[in-house]
């Protein structure tokens, strides 16, 4: 107890020193971990032009041999897999210079850091005399451009390396700052650590240099703040504070009872997933954290957690809490903005995966996952933004710069609405209209601020001056340049259906018809592997084509004059299933239980993975989960391979990662929002139908559908959708009378039945107020031809085509 309090207390210590001097800055800065693969460090750059008769052995990446400057690597690594080869010769009239950047060319507050350090090895004994020059490079704080340090001797700080040993090298910080003090050099902004000749005997060197940081020393290491931990079915959850920014952290664990500790992880972050062995599961586990500066570790702290096998249903939930948390966590923090990636600039946000991310967030509040006030708050943020950045004609572009409010060009001629990723909100803003109907005055300002937005979008601008088409962009620069056809068969159905749907700025039928549907050339029936599809792509085409416009539009019993969605979403999910299993192209680990391809990262970029015609082996996990309402055996088995079989490979703290290609061997550690979002929203639909009720019951909505001729389910109460019956009207065609069955449905309030025309006019609307599941409709007086029937119970709504003929 008394070594607990001394250490809290200096954690304190340490922790009030910091904010005292409102310092927030790293303690460690890495400007070499690893090479950019085994064979060169593509930020490691050796000036070849000043060599003269000096020699440093130089490369250049496998498929770019015109950039030949680079550092090359061995695979002899003092961590990891790889360190910096210095193969040199050092003329009496030469010089050479390596100057090693930072990994992806960042720069690096090192303005409160003492100490540079790196770790050498030679076969043979080096001299210290024979150890390189050493400066820094940083940018320039008085112009643009970068500026160099003098350079310094390690000799002087350091001994004789012995041959065949890492050795850590230090030399200290304060040499270059104070001996820079008043010059141009900006310490805030290191670049780069430059190694430069210091032999001129004609001498050869063959070294390895490794894990070359800027760090801060510490007279004790502080102890990581609040490690705690929660057991899953495969994996712990490991958490805990930072005593100080940015120091290491080595986790060990237990797997018998505290007998014996193994180390699991050393990380910089705060937190760790342990994915367990096989021998691990069901059983408690001991873990240990503790915090690591310069090969020296603090006192530990511990935690026990207990992993135990999930049901499926618990398997649901965690993958939907893990992948809302990309708009919890991993949201633009100011604004709650949904962030396009989650590797990028921090500030690029996107219309259409914020609204995903609406939807994920009545999740969060439904099941839980956050206090439900504080997502509330967080809602009300993001409606702040999008009712005050930059819109075109009440319509969002596709990306915000979430720090100025201010649309960020997609490309060139992108700089303005996109009326896509718009109606990917729209359905959000719908759902949370209708969602938070209390009456709290967050619900009341939720409800009424969505509703403002969602009327505010002038969808019928971007027919282009009345044509029967919707485009996808409109810019108040170039207008509508970018002349692309919102067309099917694709995503943007819900755009249609959205822009069919609006009160205040509504298209006419003609517009879908002629439109979206080309006359009714949509329309292809073919066959894979004997599943039909009408409207998709050949073999199914990515299956985000299935998934963005079915967020909120319940694709249960969707039909028109085009297709049943339904039976065609399924189907499309089934080709690639069974594509998967087939593996034509014989790519690696496809088969049953790993399958689905999607718009995602890839090796080589981004695209859109489809079977055949444009796939390479990458498998997006998205694809698989997202199929879950159409696929539920097959998406749940995929579900357990991605996390029971290669969790610690393709599973971090924002659920499943973006895409996968065991052909290459390669991860994308990395999210992206519009592919994250579906897993939580499809799942949830699968599993209670909560956003496909919280948008099908919208008034507005159905009179879109009922405009665009759909057939189609609502179930307005909560819960998950129940198997009702055989619904049905007779007979079809009809004359005078027809029967509306209300199959196994509970009756005990009145039945609405609504008769529209084909473009969306009421022809009548009658409401039963008695008790018997079998309604005779008297419709004698209505006109031959083809009509909507929408019947309407409590908790159930039906749109049915009947054709009357006298």
């Amino acid at each position: 107890m008394k070594q607990c309090i001394v250490n809290i207390f200096f954690v304190w210590l340490v922790a009030s020193f910091i904010l005292f001097f409102n310092d927030s800055r790293a303690q460690e800065a890495f400007f070499f971990t690893e090479g950019s693969d085994l064979t060169y460090y593509d930020q490691g750059i050796v000036d070849i032009a000043n060599l003269v008769e000096s020699t440093f052995e130089h490369t250049h990446p496998p498929a770019a041999p015109e950039y030949n400057d680079k550092v090359p690597c061995s695979t002899t690594a003092f961590k990891g897999q790889t360190s910096l080869k210095f193969n040199y010769f050092s003329s009496d009239n030469g010089s050479w210079k390596a100057t090693i950047y930072r990994s992806g060319w960042t720069s690096a507050n090192i303005s409160s850091l003492d100490s540079i350090s790196f770790y050498i090895f030679s076969e043979n004994e080096l001299p210290k005399a024979a150890l390189p020059l050493i400066g820094l490079r940083t940018v320039d704080k008085n112009a643009s451009g970068d500026v160099d340090s003098k350079l310094y001797s390690l000799a002087d700080y350091n001994e004789v390396i012995p041959s065949g040993q890492w050795v850590q090298i230090k030399f200290p910080l304060s040499v270059i700052t104070e001996d820079n003090e008043n010059c141009e050099m900006d310490f805030s902004s290191a670049k780069a650590i430059i190694f430069a000749q210091s032999e001129d005997n004609n001498t050869s060197r063959s070294i390895l240099i490794d894990q070359i940081k800027a760090f801060k020393s510490f007279a004790e290491i502080p102890v990581a703040v609040g490690f705690s931990g929660i057991g899953y079915d495969s994996h712990a959850d490991l958490s805990w504070q930072h005593p100080v920014e940015n120091l290491s952290y080595r986790i060990y664990a237990s797997f018998d009872g505290g007998q014996t500790f193994e180390e699991r992880s050393e990380t910089n972050a705060d937190f760790f997933l342990d994915f367990v062995p096989e021998t691990a599961r069901n059983s408690s586990v001991t873990y240990r954290i503790s915090t690591v500066l310069e090969s020296q570790e603090s006192d530990f702290a511990e935690t026990t957690v207990t992993i135990r096998d999930f049901s499926d249903d618990e398997l649901l939930d965690m993958i939907q809490y893990y992948s809302f948390l990309y708009f919890w966590d991993g949201a633009h923090q100011t604004t709650g903005m949904a962030l396009e990636r989650s590797n990028g600039s921090g500030r690029t946000a996107a219309s259409g995966a914020t609204g995903m991310g609406l939807m994920a967030l009545i999740v969060a509040h439904e099941r839980k996952y956050k206090p439900q006030s504080e997502i509330k708050d967080r809602v009300l943020m993001i409606l702040e933004f999008l009712e005050n950045c930059e819109r075109h004609h009440g319509v969002w572009s596709h990306w915000y710069n979430a720090d100025t409010y201010q649309t960020q060009p997609f490309s060139s001629d992108d700089d303005g609405g996109d009326l896509v990723e718009t109606s990917f909100l729209a359905q959000g803003l719908i759902a949370l209209k209708n969602y938070f109907s209390g009456t709290d005055s967050k619900s009341v300002q939720i409800r009424e601020k969505a509703d403002q937005l969602w009327k505010e979008v002038d969808w019928s601008w971007y027919r282009q001056e009345g044509q029967n088409v919707l485009y996808w962009h409109w810019s108040p620069n170039v207008g509508f340049q970018k002349n692309m056809k919102i067309a099917g068969w694709n995503e943007a159905l819900v755009t249609y259906v959205m822009a069919a749907s609006s009160p205040t700025h509504s298209i006419p039928k003609e517009v879908y018809e002629q439109g979206w549907a080309k006359n009714g050339n949509i329309v292809n029936n073919r066959t894979f592997y004997n599943y039909e599809i009408k409207l998709a792509p050949d073999w199914g085409g990515p299956l985000f084509f299935i998934h963005y416009s079915h967020l909120g539009i319940n694709s249960h019993e969707l039909k028109d004059q085009y297709a049943d969605y339904w039976t065609e979403y399924v189907n499309t999910a089934l080709i690639h299933h069974a594509y998967s299993v087939d593996n034509p192209g014989a790519f690696e680990n496809y088969g049953p239980d790993n399958w689905g391809l999607t718009a995602s990262d890839d090796p080589f970029g981004y695209t859109a993975h489809r079977p055949v015609n444009n796939d390479n082996g990458t498998i997006s996990p998205t694809a698989a989960l997202a199929s879950m309402p159409y696929t539920p055996e097959k998406s749940l088995q995929a579900l357990k391979y991605f996390y029971r079989e290669r969790g610690s490979e393709l599973f971090g703290k924002y659920g499943p990662y973006d895409a996968f290609n065991d052909q290459e061997n390669w991860v994308q550690e990395a999210y992206i929002g519009i592919d994250q979002g579906p897993i939580v929203v499809m799942i949830e639909n699968y599993r209670t139908g909560l956003l496909w009720n919280q948008v099908m019951k919208d008034s507005d909505v159905q009179a879109g559908l009922d405009k665009l001729g759909f057939e189609y389910q609502v179930v307005t109460s909560s819960g998950a959708l129940t198997e009702i019956g055989s619904f049905r009207i007779y007979p079809n065609p009809a004359s005078d009378k027809v029967y509306i069955d209300l199959g196994k449905m509970e009756r005990d309030n009145a039945v609405s039945v609504e008769i529209f025309s084909m473009d969306g006019r009421l022809v009548e609307a009658t409401i039963f107020n008695e008790g018997s599941n079998s309604i005779l409709y008297d419709c004698s007086a209505i006109k031959s031809g083809l009509y909507l029937f929408r019947v309407e119970t409590e908790e159930n709504c039906f749109i049915r085509k009947l054709m009357i003929q006298k």
